[in-house]
C-alpha cells in the first residue's frame, strides 16, 4: 500500500506541475533551411510549382503504476507493483508538395505504442510513406505504406483521444500498418475508402509494417473497405474525441470490413504461440466493424463493435475456426474550459475453442477507464495533460497467451496493462504535445 500511496502521490504531482503554461517555441531557422532544400530540389527536378515541405511533432511522456493480483498458483512476488516512465510516441511527420494535385507524406516514431510493442529499441520505424494524388474534388489514390482504414478509434491520431490510450478492444482488433494501393472518395455528407494491400498484422502474425514481400510472415493479400456517413455537423470535428465548449452538434455513423489471406502464395512456416508451437500452413481473417460518434457543446459519445473470423489451417491435423467480438462505448464532458471528464467501458468475448486450446479459464474480458484532460491552451491540442485509471476485472491468462510479446497483452507499451493476473488497477498519467 506504500508503494500505491507513492505512485499516487507521483502522478497527482505531475498534474500540477503539467498545469503550468509555457510559450511555444518554433525553430524558424530550421524551417527556413527546409524551405530552402525544397527548392533545390525542385530547381533539380525542373518542377513548375513550387514544393512546400510541413513538417511536425508529436511527443507523449507517460508515466504508470501497475498493481496486480497473482493467478491461483501464481505467485507474481515482487512484480506485482510495477511503476515507471515511458515514451511511448515520438513521431516526426513530414509532408509537401510535388504539383498542385501529387503530395508526399512520411512520419516516424521512436516510440513502440502505435506497433503494439513490437519497437521497443527506441529507433526510428517507418509508419507513413505514401503518395497521394487528388483527381479531383472528391476522388484521391494511395500508393505506399498507411495505417489500415477500417477501425474508426484507431483512425483517430493519438494525440486526438480521449483517455492516455486507446481501449483494449482496439488494441486487440486493430490492423495496424500495410503497404498497397487505395482509392479515397469524399462528398459533403459521404467517404469511402477502399484498399487493396498486404493485410494487416493479426494475432498469429508476426508480420511487421515494413517487411518484404519474400518474409515468410507477410500475407499474401488484403482487401479493405470502410464508408462513413455525415449525418450533420462538418468531417474535421470528428478528426478528434473531444469535443470544446462552443462547438456544433454533429453525428456521424460508419462501417468497415477487411478481408486478408495468409499461406497459399508467399512462403510461409510461423507459429501460433497460444497452439503450443503448432506451425501454420495458411490463415484467412475477416473483420467486420460498425460504429457511431456524437459530438456537442462541450460533451462526446463514441460506440463502436468490431467483430473477427479466424480460419487457421496447421501443417499437421485440423484447428477449429474463431470468432471473436469486442464493443467500445466512451464519453466526455468539459467541466471548464480546460477541464475535460471522460469514462469508457470496453468488453472483448472470445471464442471458446480459442479459450480451451490455451487451456483458460475465461473467454470474456472487461475493462473500466475514467480520468479527466486538462488542457494548457483552451480550445487547443497543442499541449495536454491527461490522467486516468484503468480496471481490469478478470483473470487474463488467454490475453496473455495472445500476445505478440511475452510478458502481458499488448506488453507495457500500448495499453500498460502487464496481464499474468486475476485483477489489475493501473494508473497512468501523459503529457502530450503537437508542435
Amino acid at each position: 500500500m506504500k508503494t500505491f500511496a507513492a505512485s499516487a502521490c507521483s502522478i497527482f504531482v505531475l498534474a500540477g506541475t503539467a498545469a503550468a503554461q509555457s510559450g511555444l517555441d518554433l525553430d524558424r531557422a530550421y524551417a527556413s533551411q527546409l524551405r530552402a532544400d525544397a527548392d533545390a530540389r525542385a530547381s533539380f527536378l525542373g518542377l513548375n510549382s513550387q514544393p512546400n515541405i510541413n513538417l511536425s511533432a508529436v511527443f507523449q511522456a507517460r508515466y504508470m503504476a501497475s498493481f496486480r493480483d497473482a493467478q491461483p498458483g501464481d505467485d507474481l512476488g515482487d512484480d506485482d507493483t510495477t511503476i515507471g516512465f515511458d515514451i511511448p510516441r515520438a513521431q516526426i511527420r513530414m509532408s509537401g508538395n510535388v504539383t498542385e494535385s501529387i503530395s508526399g507524406h512520411l512520419s516516424f516514431d521512436f516510440g513502440a505504442a502505435e506497433l503494439n510493442g513490437r519497437n521497443d529499441a527506441g529507433t526510428a520505424v517507418l509508419l507513413n510513406a505514401f503518395a497521394a494524388w487528388a483527381l479531383d474534388d472528391s476522388w484521391t489514390l494511395l500508393i505506399g505504406q498507411w495505417h489500415n482504414p477500417v477501425v474508426a478509434e484507431e483512425a483517430v491520431e493519438a494525440e486526438f483521444g480521449l483517455a492516455v490510450e486507446r481501449s483494449v478492444v482496439n488494441e486487440f482488433f486493430n490492423p495496424g500498418y500495410t503497404q498497397g494501393v487505395a482509392a479515397a472518395y469524399t462528398s459533403d455528407n459521404w467517404k469511402f475508402v477502399g484498399a487493396f494491400s498486404d493485410g494487416a498484422a493479426y494475432i498469429g502474425n508476426e508480420n511487421t509494417a515494413n517487411s518484404p514481400f519474400t518474409s515468410s510472415a507477410e500475407n499474401d493479400w488484403g482487401l479493405t473497405g470502410r464508408v462513413d456517413f455525415l449525418v450533420s455537423g462538418t468531417w474535421d470535428q470528428f478528426n478528434a474525441f473531444s469535443s470544446f465548449r462552443g462547438s456544433n452538434n454533429g453525428i456521424k455513423l460508419g462501417l468497415g470490413g477487411h478481408y486478408q489471406q495468409q499461406g497459399r502464395t508467399n512462403p510461409s512456416n510461423w507459429d501460433w504461440g497460444v497452439l503450443g508451437g503448432v506451425g501454420l500452413d495458411r490463415m484467412n481473417i475477416s473483420l467486420w466493424t460498425a460504429d457511431a460518434m456524437l459530438k456537442g457543446d462541450g460533451w462526446n459519445l463514441f460506440a463502436a463493435y468490431i467483430g473477427h473470423h479466424i480460419d487457421a489451417t496447421p501443417e499437421v491435423g485440423d484447428l477449429p475456426s474463431f470468432t471473436n467480438h469486442g464493443f467500445v462505448l466512451q464519453g466526455g464532458m468539459f467541466v471548464s474550459e480546460q477541464v475535460e471528464l471522460f469514462g469508457r467501458y470496453d468488453a472483448l468475448y472470445l471464442d471458446s475453442d480459442l479459450r480451451d486450446l490455451a487451456g483458460a479459464d475465461r473467454r470474456h474480458f472487461h475493462y473500466l477507464t475514467a480520468g479527466f484532460n486538462y488542457f494548457l491552451i483552451p480550445d487547443s491540442f497543442a499541449a495536454r495533460f491527461t490522467a486516468d485509471a484503468v480496471y481490469s476485472f478478470n483473470n487474463t491468462a488467454l490475453l496473455d497467451a495472445l500476445s505478440p510479446e511475452p510478458g502481458g497483452f499488448n506488453g507495457s507499451s500500448t495499453t500498460g496493462l502487464l496481464g499474468s493476473s486475476d485483477g489489475e488497477l493501473l494508473l497512468r498519467a501523459q503529457m502530450t504535445l503537437v508542435f
